[in-house]
């Protein structure tokens, strides 16, 4: 028996025309609250008020910076600002090299060539940077393409 497998979870349902439930939610509240200042205060101070409040509505209501709304935003930000940080950094201690004084037999050993710090500086850095430097044997082409 097959099952049908939901689609689209991460879109929240239309409620009420083009608005999901929260954004009817903020826009009931916001419009609500001018109501409220609008049978109780003068027309001067509800006009300064109303400005601030209808902006922080639509805010609430449609503004999703980065995919989030601005309530999760607001949330995120006092729950970084409340808990505790701790950075630590842990140097680790400088490595000593530790010479032992070996035993000398009668084989007959190679004796290794001894490099300087500045010529393994210099090979560390062309190691690092031999990506980004063109070698001279890479061909721009492929040799097929040249054949008609």
């Amino acid at each position: 028996m097959q099952y049908s497998v939901p689609q689209f979870i991460n879109v929240e349902d239309k409620i009420v025309g083009p608005f999901t439930g929260k954004q009817l939610l903020f826009l009931i509240m916001g419009f609500g609250s001018l109501l409220i200042m609008f049978t109780f205060m003068s027309m001067i101070f509800f006009v300064l008020f109303a400005i601030p409040i209808v902006i922080i509505t639509l805010l609430f209501a449609f503004w999703k910076p980065k995919g989030f709304t601005v309530s999760k935003w607001i949330g995120n930000i006092m729950n970084y600002n409340t808990t505790p940080h701790l950075y630590i950094w842990k140097r680790e201690p400088e490595r000593i090299m530790i010479h032992q004084a070996q035993k000398k037999s009668n084989k007959v050993e190679i004796e290794a060539t001894k490099v300087s710090r500045n010529r393994i500086k210099e090979l560390a850095w062309l190691l690092d940077t031999s990506t980004a430097i063109k070698k001279p044997y890479e061909v721009k082409a492929r040799p097929d393409e040249s054949i008609k």
